[in-house]
């Protein structure tokens, strides 16, 4: 009976022995940590619905360090201290969004939306197209089927203006018609490759979070 009882305690303490060995041990197989919530808090960040103290550090390991050319890596951290809601991937993704919107508008012929998007300079010369294109009776059967390529190519801080140059490279479906609807350019069933760099400019800090489109070229 006493042997018994010897085997049952060092039965027990190998099992408590083993089981602390594993507590804390990473599988590989836990849960994510939640991803961070970026919008800003008057204290600070807000991360997960708690606020984190406006001292804290942020981690741009991901978003700024990590970039090759660096011109862009420079002028980036410039614009994260003068303005910390600025992040280079949030701006690109909204950039992708404004290109398509602003192209398909252009080709409606949608002044309300262009304003909303455009730089007064550049939104009359847009409204000067869509005046003679209207003028010429002539209508845009265009298609984005895809933006294949979006990078930011330049960078930096005027007068307290973030101006960032993107280079989109898409696949655009364009046709032109008459007023009778017949063909006059362009190809329905041929996709184009088309390359634009446009310039993207917001006044650092400002409560406004929008960027506006203040300069377009081709190639």
């Amino acid at each position: 009976m006493f042997l018994d009882i010897i085997i049952v305690a060092m039965i027990a303490v190998f099992v408590l022995l083993r089981l602390r060995s594993e507590l804390g041990r990473k599988t590989g197989n836990e849960p994510s940590p939640p991803a961070a919530n970026r919008q800003a808090h008057s204290a600070g960040r807000t991360i997960d619905g708690y606020a984190e103290p406006a001292d804290a550090p942020q981690d741009d390991t991901n978003v700024i360090d990590l970039e090759e050319n660096p011109e862009l890596r420079h002028a980036y951290a410039d614009m994260r201290r003068a303005d910390n809601s600025f992040d280079p991937r949030e701006f690109l993704e909204g950039a992708q969004a404004a290109y398509r919107m602003t192209l398909e508008a252009f080709w409606v012929g949608d002044k309300t939306i262009l304003g909303n998007l455009l730089d007064k300079s550049v939104l009359g010369q847009f409204e000067t197209a869509i005046d003679t294109r209207e003028e010429n009776e002539l209508t845009l059967d265009n298609r984005l089927l895809d933006i294949s390529g979006a990078e930011v190519i330049k960078a930096e801080i005027i007068n307290k203006v973030a101006e960032l140059t993107v280079h989109f490279t898409s696949e655009i479906v364009a046709v032109t018609r008459d007023k009778e609807g017949t063909v006059i350019e362009g190809d329905a069933s041929d996709a184009v490759e088309t390359n634009d760099k446009w310039t993207f400019a917001r006044t650092l800090r400002s409560a406004d979070p929008s960027w506006t489109l203040v300069a377009t070229r081709a190639g």
